[in-house]
């Protein structure tokens, strides 16, 4: 697209390892990333580029929202099992969950990572059985994540009672899409979500009708968040006058804007994340519609997701220079 169409843009990236890639090629070749789907922190931690920029949330952001609600739910004292894709994204959704959970007086009992092309979990569930969790966490998403929460409530995990306590099952991210795949078994599942297109605010609001009477169905949070990202690229431009990547980053850079959904958000000039309000949610107890698997638990503050940019999850990259291309 770079080379035989001339793209001064990319977006898109459904995965977090894609989004790393595509990312480091439109650094060297010039081009404006606007990455999409990707929640992994190494993509504006050790792997962000002057010219990537992310609206989507992280998994920071996801472990900072659910804690507090997680005790809340299910209290301080909790051994957790994890099953983790082993790649970019799972790797550090389960560091931060991990953090997360065991500042609150959680222990880990085990992490065990699991191929992206694994379908069957049966094998990886068993274990957990005997392993003295009462907690299993799943930093499985897409289609490992509908599988292997189907596993898991096929042994029979949900009905159990370890330590005294009934057995949770915990996602620390997902979407109505996912909902939808694991039917019944998301009931009750706690996580979280980049937005939702049940917000009541005016921007949810006019996108998802607009969205709506195109598509005859709601937009899930990939399109409204690759949505946004044009949106927020297009506004770059005709601020900065230019097509030039470097006009459109500084444009971009600790640009404060509203009426997206979220709330307030700041692109931060530092390390190019987006920072906004973040969803805790749960996968609903009595479905409205097939659209509707999913309900707001909390709306958090971005204040309580907000991160300097020297954490140490976030270390070991540099933003360097922008590429002006050609």
């Amino acid at each position: 697209m770079i080379e035989k169409d001339k793209a001064v843009m990319i977006s898109g990236g459904s995965s977090s390892g894609v989004a790393v890639a595509v990312q480091g090629l439109c650094q060297e070749a010039g081009v404006i990333f606007m990455a999409g789907l990707t929640h992994s922190n190494d993509t504006t931690g050790k792997d962000k580029k002057a010219n990537g920029f992310r609206h989507f949330f992280n998994a920071y952001m996801s472990a900072a929202a659910l804690a507090p609600v997680l005790q809340k739910l299910y209290g301080s004292e909790r051994a957790a099992y994890h099953l983790t894709a082993d790649y970019t994204w799972g790797w550090t959704q389960q560091a931060s969950i991990q953090a997360a959970t065991e500042a609150l007086g959680w222990k880990t009992v085990n992490n065990v990572l699991t191929p992206l092309a694994q379908t069957d979990f049966s094998s990886y569930i068993a274990p957990v059985l005997n392993s003295g969790a009462d907690v299993l966490v799943l930093n499985h998403y897409g289609g490992n994540m509908v599988n292997s929460l189907t596993n898991a409530v096929q042994f029979g995990l949900r009905d159990k009672q370890v330590n005294g306590k009934t057995f949770e099952i915990i996602v620390p991210l997902y979407s109505e899409l996912m909902a939808k795949g694991a039917g019944a078994n998301i009931k009750g599942i706690v996580g979280s979500q980049n937005w939702d297109w049940k917000l009541q605010d005016e921007g949810t609001k006019a996108f998802v009708k607009s969205f709506g009477e195109k598509y005859g169905f709601p937009p899930s949070q990939a399109a409204q968040t690759c949505y946004a990202q044009t949106i927020l690229y297009a506004d770059a431009v005709e601020r900065a006058g230019s097509f030039n990547p470097c006009a459109v980053a500084e444009a971009l850079e600790g640009f404060e804007f509203d009426g997206l959904g979220n709330g307030a958000t700041t692109y931060r000039k530092e390390d190019h994340q987006c920072f906004k309000d973040v969803l805790v949610v749960r996968g609903a107890m009595t479905p409205e519609s097939e659209f509707h698997l999913v309900e707001i638990v909390e709306v958090t503050p971005v204040a309580q997701v907000t991160y300097d940019p020297e954490h140490p999850m976030f270390a070991g990259g540099q933003l360097g220079a922008c590429n002006p291309g050609a």
